[in-house]
């Protein structure tokens, strides 16, 4: 009687609120991911010059000076999207990395009562009929 109420609740906190706070944890660490390499606001910076460094245009025209601010600043827009594109690479590599490791907990949460049962009746039997032999 108390190994059948034991079992029926172990059971329901396995696949019921074990399962729900499993899921949580695995949110936690998505919205943790996803804001450690601060995935939204990179995309939106994508193309933003490199820690702010750009040149100022001075007034007037000068054909030396307008060419060195454009290629100053094209250059900083160019080293800011190649080092945000790393960046979101990694992060995205990491998010991918979280879900399909999620996947598989979930697979082997559900799974893991029936194989440990299995593998103890599995082992039970190999003793016995190592003994009989």
């Amino acid at each position: 009687m108390l190994f059948s109420t034991l079992v029926k609740d172990y059971v329901r906190w396995h696949y019921g609120e074990a399962f729900k706070e499993l899921f949580h944890v695995w949110c936690n660490f998505l919205w943790f991911i996803i804001h450690f390499f601060s995935l939204p606001q990179l995309s939106r910076s994508l193309i933003a010059p490199w820690k702010r460094m750009t040149e100022e245009r001075t007034k007037g025209f000068d054909f030396e000076t307008f060419l060195s601010y454009l290629i100053i600043n094209l250059l900083s827009r160019v080293v800011g999207f190649i080092l945000r594109s790393a960046v979101i690479l990694v992060g995205l590599t990491v998010l991918l990395l979280t879900v399909l490791s999620g996947f598989s907990i979930f697979l082997f949460w559900v799974v893991a009562p029936v194989a440990i049962v299995a593998l103890l009746a599995l082992g039970v039997s190999l003793v016995i009929s190592n003994t009989i032999v």
